[in-house]
């Protein structure tokens, strides 16, 4: 039902919407897998690695929109907002850096430029929704609120959307190994 003016979608539904796309995301990625063959090409390494770094994204995102639902239970709300995001302002660098680090240990120089675009425009967005993560929950600048919070659980979700969008199109694999390619 389309809301009307002056009204407005509450926290728990936002959340519950972003915890079924991950979901969804996570249901895809099942599909894609099963239906790509499999070998030992650098591209069929990279889509395994994109289909873990989805799942992994997606199962997090999940696990931070149903965590305000556990801490409002302990928590008023304006604290479940500063608690959450504090928790996400620490797990998320550890998360994203794993995530880097992998990727960079299996590929190294074999990622293009794309690849590296891509990667560079999520860290810098990540320290920009890390330093939001860190104000609302120190409440620095401004009351706690729920819109700081949903942009930490935000960055995860659109990176697992990307590599679903990538391991349909495979668009920064080496797609062609270098024996189809004759060199």
């Amino acid at each position: 039902m389309p809301y009307r003016d002056g009204e407005s979608v509450t926290a728990s539904e936002a959340l519950l919407t972003i915890a079924e796309i991950a979901i969804a995301t996570i249901g895809f990625a099942g599909i894609v897998s099963a239906l790509r063959p499999t070998s030992s090409h650098v591209s069929d390494a990279m889509h395994r690695l994109r289909l873990r770094l989805m799942i992994e994204g997606s199962a997090s995102v999940m696990v931070y929109a149903f965590m305000p639902f556990v801490l409002t239970g302990v928590f008023p709300e304006q604290q479940t907002w500063a608690i959450g995001s504090g928790i996400l302002a620490f797990t998320s660098p550890i998360h994203v850096g794993s995530i880097y680090k992998r990727q960079r240990r299996l590929f190294g120089s074999a990622l293009i430029r794309e690849t590296l675009l891509f990667d560079t425009s999520v860290i810098v967005m990540a320290i920009g929704v890390e330093a939001v993560l860190i104000l609302n929950c120190l409440g620095v600048l401004f009351e706690p609120r729920f819109s700081g919070y949903l942009l930490g659980v935000l960055l995860p979700l659109g990176v697992a959307v990307a590599m679903f969008v990538r391991a349909i199109f495979a668009s920064d694999a080496q797609g062609l190994d270098r024996n189809q390619i004759g060199e």
